[in-house]
């Protein structure tokens, strides 16, 4: 299929056209009723979903970031509603990105993490609008979500013309620049005369490893070097790694030991100044992007009709945790926490913050309350359209699940992320199990926002309170609905091993196209480390 094709309706778009359509004949015999009750239809013509890959929340300005300048995502955010603890529902990009677009928990919607294919049971939110009257587009930033995945059900246009290729070391995966995301996306728009409703999702991975912001970022922000790449990156996990436990422990893919689990918090090294500004410089360039994308729609008449919405699939941890730059493996806020922004073009809810935890399930149903479109099926997130409104939210259990390691314990369990980390928000508590190590973490996220003092041999009974009622609500979430089926697609580790290969370097990837040490797999398993 070329990379601009329009995907072909599949067995997840007709279940979304027949419940629908049910929906809509059930409600026909009380919807003049039910509209006079609701009053008018949704002023908001258009939606834009911006997601920024591997984007921290307290990276921007207005999270408390000090590093990059971000003007335009600054604006962004003081104009419009600013959720101030938004959590993920997963740490990689796929799997987060499908809870994005069904509103569902990995553990339900399926996709374990990158490189599966999103079951067709799926509805996806580009479904549910084009059943009401929305011209879907997706603009891509990297290969995570290539329609081969078939992440792409209900777009009308699914543009993912990478340049940047699979090369085993500058770049894991095929990609593109902002640039060359808002340039597709603007370029696209123009073909339209402003009467069809338009859902444009732009998705950029510029943030995302390795940090090689462009001129004039790199010198602006660098600190040692100009630039950095997966050798960059590997070498500092390497120093923190040997400071910890001795040896270098290849985590992707054999998970955290229990001794770096157990140390909660770890301090910057020579070196790892540099990656974060170099992380600044990135963000710094994507906000200058995402303002050209933003005066682009305006000037072609859009952006004053249009509802946009701000956020990012994961983040990342630096040197504050045992997962040393890198997401994926662990549940910290360095890969939870993510910004969520709404601006609608009729100022409501303008200058609001809200402090209440929130997740990404979250963002398919309010945008449907929104835009006045009914649920097509139970969800797990909630609207938060009472919230932009000004009413307060009710406290509710928020979940996220690791997806690493990929291989090692996979095939130990009913579910594929079953024995993996895993984490509950409840206020001010947070509670984290992870199987794989038998170990259990409590935090108090009001006093401990850094996580930095694991409180489970401090139980006091206000604590043991809260532990037992999160244990219950972690346990419950688990045994709910079974996750839809996803199959595993292994075209991208092929070709990072062939990226690999004509480098020089010798034998078999594991499913997520990574090499892993001689002898470190054997070796730490022997040890328990």
């Amino acid at each position: 299929m070329n990379p601009t094709s329009s995907p072909q309706p599949g067995a997840g778009q007709r279940l979304a056209t027949l419940v629908l359509l049910g929906l809509s004949l059930a409600s026909s015999s009380c919807g003049a009723h039910e509209q006079a009750a609701k009053g008018p239809a949704s002023p908001y013509k258009h939606i834009l979903l911006i997601s920024m890959d591997t984007t921290r929340a307290d990276a921007l300005a207005v999270y408390g970031g000090t590093a990059a300048k971000t003007p335009r995502l600054d604006k962004l955010a003081n104009t419009g509603v600013r959720f101030q603890n938004a959590t993920t529902a997963a740490p990689s990009t796929l799997a987060s990105h499908t809870s994005i677009m069904t509103g569902l928990h990995p553990r339900r919607h399926g996709v374990a993490r990158n490189a599966f294919r999103v079951s067709e049971d799926n509805i996806m939110l580009a479904e549910v609008l084009g059943q009401h009257g929305f011209h879907s587009a997706g603009f891509i930033g990297s290969f995570a979500l290539d329609q081969q995945f078939q992440f792409a059900q209900g777009f009308n246009h699914w543009d993912q013309d990478f340049d940047i290729l699979t090369d085993g070391r500058n770049a894991d995966q095929h990609q593109r620049t902002a640039d060359q995301v808002t340039g597709a996306l603007l370029d696209y728009v123009g073909n339209f005369d402003g009467s069809q409703r338009l859902f444009l999702f732009a998705h950029y991975f510029d943030v995302h490893a390795p940090y090689a912001p462009p001129e004039p970022f790199a010198s602006d922000y660098m600190d040692e070097w100009s630039t950095s790449d997966f050798g960059h990156m590997a070498h500092q996990i390497g120093l923190h790694q040997k400071e910890l436990i001795g040896k270098e422990r290849q985590v992707y893919t054999m998970g955290l030991s229990r001794k770096l689990a157990e140390t909660a918090h770890g301090n910057p090294l020579p070196g790892d100044s540099n990656l974060s500004a170099l992380y600044a410089g990135e963000l710094a360039f994507l906000d200058g992007q995402i303002g050209r994308l933003l005066d682009g729609l305006s000037d072609k008449g859009i952006l004053e009709d249009c509802l946009v919405l701000l956020t990012a699939d994961h983040g990342e941890t630096f040197w504050e945790h045992g997962d040393f730059w890198h997401h994926g493996a662990w549940v910290y806020e360095t890969n939870l926490h993510v910004p969520l922004i709404v601006n609608l073009p009729d100022g409501r809810g303008r200058g609001t913050v809200i402090a209440e935890p929130v997740s990404t399930t979250d963002i398919f149903p309010t945008l449907l309350d929104l835009l006045d479109i009914p649920l097509p099926e139970p969800v797990a997130g909630r609207s938060l359209m009472g919230a932009i409104d000004g009413q307060a939210l009710a406290a509710v259990p928020i979940f996220s699940e690791a997806t690493q390691p990929v291989e090692r314990f996979e095939k130990q369990a009913d579910w594929r992320n079953q024995l993996k980390s895993k984490s509950v928000r409840l206020g001010r508590w947070k509670y984290i199990r992870t199987p794989y190590l038998k170990f259990e973490e409590l935090y108090d996220l009001q006093q401990d926002p850094g996580e930095r003092h694991n409180l489970m041999q401090e139980l006091n009974s206000e604590r043991q309170a809260a532990l037992s009622e999160l244990r219950k609500h972690l346990k419950t979430w688990f045994e709910s609905a079974p996750p839809r089926d996803s199959k595993f697609d292994a075209t991208q580790s092929k070709e990072v091993n062939a990226a690999l290969r004509a480098l020089g370097y010798t034998g078999d990837l594991n499913d997520a196209g990574q090499q892993p040490k001689s002898g470190t797999a054997e070796e730490s398993e022997a040890s328990g480390d």
